[in-house]
């Protein structure tokens, strides 16, 4: 008994101590779990209904339930929507606990939520070290409170694509503070390579970050060796994924072509007819307020993180603005960039902008489930 007690009580206040460092990401990761839930779940439904059971399991929440039950499907990619543009990592991280006799749903939403609150910590630590205290806790709110929050408090695999991308940032910057005082980096840069890894795994456009990286490596060290180590897991993983589709369905690249089947409005077509959806009017709208907020710290990040904002707000822009919400939030650099801004503003500036981010989240989420919007 004397020795349980002798490891376990100084666990306690190395505990107190994270919680007390790390007070403000949990509190805003708790905020956006609330919003969250309010619109998801009790937010009443068209038939009067308060409480909504599967809110949080709700639109592409359903497929990766399919992919943890039946798997992706055989056969050549049919003329309707199937699983295959949805990674297979997160859905797999689920699966473990369903193992141990986790439900499928509680699951999804665990593993979610728990990378949602490893994203939060993550960037209160990457803008604390690069900016200041506050620069990094209002980068924490807007990762929390813009209205994109909703993908990382559903059943998606956003919190895991933006933890591991925000870690990334964080591993990167310490490689780089290494570098200056000519100490060894080689392990570091395998944990970026196994990160960029869960990137790559977690959502279809995760890979898209290896160019930004291999920039890194370059302006950084300019070691061939690193960058190797760098895209290794990454593409190791994207050729096992595309020999694994063709052998279910004869096609490579099924996780691309399967998205043809998706109505998808491109940035034109809005243009055309901005206010036929209200759901894409918001999602637009989102783009353009963040980008104009982030425009005057453009120059305060490093230059190739602008490559990582490029990579993922580009396609989005250019093919499907539907969503356009959530690939804000999962773009780090347009949220750090957003945060030095609202630093210069006045008290009372700052508080409207966070009170309308939230109320955004809010009403997105709402509709999410009354309206059916795309998240």
């Amino acid at each position: 008994m004397g020795t349980v007690d002798a490891s376990v009580t100084p666990t306690l206040p190395r505990l107190k101590t994270a919680v007390q460092m790390w007070q403000i990401p949990i509190l805003a990761w708790i905020v956006s779990r609330i919003i969250g839930c309010i619109g998801l779940v009790v937010t009443p439904l068209p038939d009067g209904k308060w409480f909504n059971v599967f809110g949080l399991t709700y639109m592409d929440g359903g497929w990766y339930r399919i992919i943890m039950t039946i798997g992706y499907p055989n056969g050549p990619l049919p003329a309707f929507s199937t699983a295959w543009p949805f990674s297979p990592l997160y859905p797999f991280a689920a699966d473990l606990l369903t193992r141990v006799g986790v439900p499928v749903g509680p699951s999804l939403i665990f593993v979610s939520w728990i990378c949602a609150l490893f994203a939060s910590i993550g960037m209160y630590e990457l803008v604390k070290r690069r900016e200041s205290e506050t620069v990094a806790k209002y980068a924490v709110w807007a990762l929390a409170l813009l209205p994109g929050a909703v993908g990382q408090v559903l059943s998606y695999s956003d919190s895991m694509f933006v933890a591991a991308l925000i870690w990334l940032l964080v591993v990167v910057d310490r490689i780089e503070r290494r570098v200056s005082t000519n100490e060894k980096t080689n392990r570091e840069w395998w944990i970026v390579g196994v990160l960029l890894f869960v990137v790559s795994a977690s959502r279809p456009n995760g890979v898209l970050i290896l160019p930004a990286l291999l920039v890194a490596v370059w302006l950084i060290q300019r070691s061939i060796k690193n960058a190797v180590i760098v895209a290794a897991p990454s593409l190791a993983f994207i050729t096992i994924w595309m020999i694994y589709c063709h052998n279910k369905t004869g096609d490579a690249l099924a996780f691309i072509h399967a998205k043809n089947t998706w109505l998808e409005t491109t940035i034109v077509d809005f243009l055309s007819h901005p206010f036929e959806r209200p759901a894409i009017f918001l999602h637009v709208a989102t783009f353009v307020v963040v980008a104009a907020v982030a425009l005057p710290a453009i120059k305060k990040i490093p230059r190739w993180w602008h490559i990582i904002s490029l990579v993922l707000l580009a396609p989005s822009l250019l093919l499907g603005v539907e969503g356009m919400a959530r690939y804000v939030s999962l773009t780090v650099p347009l949220l750090v960039m957003v945060a030095i801004s609202v630093s210069k503003w006045s008290k009372i500036y700052r508080s409207c902008f966070f009170i309308i981010a939230g109320s955004s989240f809010l009403f997105l989420a709402g509709n999410v489930v009354r309206s059916a919007w795309v998240p």
